[in-house]
């Protein structure tokens, strides 16, 4: 995964309260409500991010395990995890300024545009245990462009997106992740804008997901919001209109 102008923010959780300040004593009820159902999702957002176990055993079978090794190697190229992380350490946050760039769809970034529902999802460290990345499960519906054509609906592959929570032999856990990067829910549906540059692992470039009501989009970005709350179907001939504009043909 290719990254540029990473900036690295220490995010420290205290307990207690320390120095806590208000801008004023007069704020509304509904402003404070609004305050703590945006703390609310932040925390249920993180709760969607699978654990790595720092010293994950290897697998029985040899050729699943071998291919894990082979993967954790070429996840070995981005260094977020650290070794012996201090006690009051819950949290590294990277910033990605790509995110802010890449296009409410994203289609000429994405080699797979497909519907899938998420069937499973976990994460491991690389092999040199200075990266986490999470890996899903996907059950592939509808394949909407594709630059490999043994995807296609039915069949269930794997993505990736780089961050997860990693679990230390001392029991600590601490979350690693790039900011407004999310992770999709197992059990639910999302339309999925894939990349594949060194051409084996999918990856994240961002997603959408569908519920009862319309639209959600996956990552925190001004230009995903365009898309919240928007029928499904409308969402889908814009996404049709979009690939159609793309076309070269």
């Amino acid at each position: 995964m290719k990254v540029q102008k990473l900036t690295l923010f220490l995010f420290v959780l205290v307990l207690g309260t320390l120095g806590l300040t208000f801008a004023t004593r007069n704020r509304t009820q509904s402003s404070k409500v609004t305050d703590t159902e945006v703390l609310k999702r932040s925390q249920e957002k993180k709760e969607r991010f699978p654990i790595a176990n720092y010293d994950e055993p290897e697998l029985t079978d040899r050729k699943k395990n071998q291919a894990r090794k082979e993967k954790k190697v070429r996840h070995n190229n981005f260094s977020m995890v650290a070794k012996n992380p201090p006690e009051w350490q819950a949290e590294l946050l990277f910033i990605d300024e790509g995110l802010a760039l890449t296009p409410a769809l994203p289609v000429a970034k994405s080699g797979l545009i497909m519907l899938g529902e998420v069937k499973t999802a976990e994460a491991h460290v690389s092999e040199n245990r200075e990266n986490v990345y999470s890996e899903f499960t996907v059950l592939v519906t509808k394949v909407l462009q594709t630059a490999n054509s043994s995807i296609i609906e039915g069949k269930e592959i794997t993505i990736d997106r780089i961050g997860g929570f990693v679990k230390y032999p001392n029991g600590r856990t601490v979350l690693y992740r790039f900011s407004g990067q999310n992770m999709p829910t197992v059990g639910e549906r999302y339309l999925f804008f894939l990349t594949s540059p060194n051409n084996q692992d999918l990856i994240i470039v961002t997603a959408y997901g569908f519920g009862a009501t319309g639209v959600t989009p996956l990552d925190d970005s001004p230009q995903f919001e365009k898309f919240r709350g928007v029928a499904e179907d409308v969402f889908l001939q814009q996404l049709h209109d979009s690939l159609t504009k793309s076309s070269p043909y």
